[in-house]
């Protein structure tokens, strides 16, 4: 595992100590020890902000702007707050979509045994991000979906997972309605899109900015 000073991961941000802390504390970033972060999980978070230092949307406006771009209504949105949304995603590129959107849910990185993935894989709502799609093979090594916060700690309890910047499963912990998250994953690949152009790898990151890319002009019309 290759970690960093907080300093440093706080240069590399381009925030302060203190905020790196903060970032520590809402499971942003993963720390060994009291003085010491872990390297993947900074990139993570740069990935994440797409070298923007645009604040993230809420919950409730980020799923709102998936769903738009899915084409289906926001209902928890007032139309005021929808046709601003609107508005706003027609200026914006891939990239600041992506940063825009990353506080959907909080991402847990974590490592278990080859052998749960498939046990975990059929108890999370996944978005496809590991499945054959965006002209991307299946990653059947891989877990990568949505839970709640209840589900998560079943998850980890049940499975011995422990935190790990590299590890092979993602569960990615919101707040937001569930039956919404299982709608948007399965009607288009804008969620799957979100997820992938996060990721550490060159393919994975392209194949999502480019879906981005089309859902955004798709809106343009």
């Amino acid at each position: 595992m290759v970690t960093v000073k907080t300093e440093e991961a706080a240069k590399r941000l381009g925030v302060s100590v203190r905020q790196t802390q903060r970032l520590v504390h809402d499971r942003k970033l993963d720390a060994d020890g009291t003085d010491r972060i872990e390297h993947a999980s900074v990139l993570h978070l740069l990935a994440a902000r797409q070298g923007t230092h645009h604040r993230a949307w809420s919950q409730a406006t980020a799923w709102g702007a998936v769903a738009t771009l899915s084409a289906i209504r926001a209902d928890w949105m007032g139309q005021t707050q929808r046709s601003r949304l609107k508005a706003e995603l027609k200026t914006m590129t891939s990239k600041d979509l992506v940063a825009r959107t990353r506080n959907r849910a909080t991402i847990h990185r974590l490592r278990g045994h080859s052998s749960v993935v498939a046990r975990i894989v059929t108890q999370v709502i996944s978005a496809g991000s590991t499945q054959a799609t965006l002209g991307l093979a299946s990653a059947t090594d891989r877990v990568d979906g949505y839970v709640n916060a209840a589900d998560a700690t079943r998850l980890i309890g049940s499975y011995l997972l422990e935190d790990h910047a590299e590890g092979q499963i993602i569960l990615r912990v919101t707040t937001f309605d569930l039956e919404i998250v299982r709608l948007l994953a399965t009607k288009d690949h804008v969620l799957a899109a979100l997820d992938l152009a996060g990721s550490l790898d060159a393919r994975e990151r392209d194949a999502g900015l480019l879906a981005l890319d089309s859902a955004l002009a798709r809106l343009r019309g």
